[in-house]
């Protein structure tokens, strides 16, 4: 339930633009506690396993490349808010199978 909870919220940042633009200057703690006021309730840890999950596969399925400091993901990050890329870099790359994937 707690992934499914993080692929929902990240959903509803996705489809809401001024709900992306309210959290992405939050810090991890204030993105937690609004984010379960809201009803998605997920920790710090199972946010950073589905982000990490999803950085895996882009890096190493889609991309090709070997996990490290040289992934040509790192870049798309620079001079966004971490909520931002994590949507638009991340998320919004995977189709409706793709995130079921990641609940199973």
């Amino acid at each position: 339930m707690p992934k499914e909870n993080v692929i929902n919220f990240l959903r509803a940042c996705t489809n809401d633009t001024a709900l992306l633009e309210k959290f992405e200057r939050k810090n991890l703690p204030e993105v937690l506690l609004h984010a379960k006021s809201m009803g998605y309730r997920f920790t710090s840890e199972e946010l950073s396993a589905v982000i990490g999950d999803m950085e895996t596969k882009i890096i190493t399925e889609n991309m090709g490349e070997e996990i490290n400091a040289y992934s040509s993901l790192w870049p798309k990050m620079w001079g966004k808010y971490r909520l931002q890329y994590v949507v638009e870099e991340l998320f919004n790359t995977f189709s409706e199978s793709e995130l079921e994937q990641f609940l199973s």
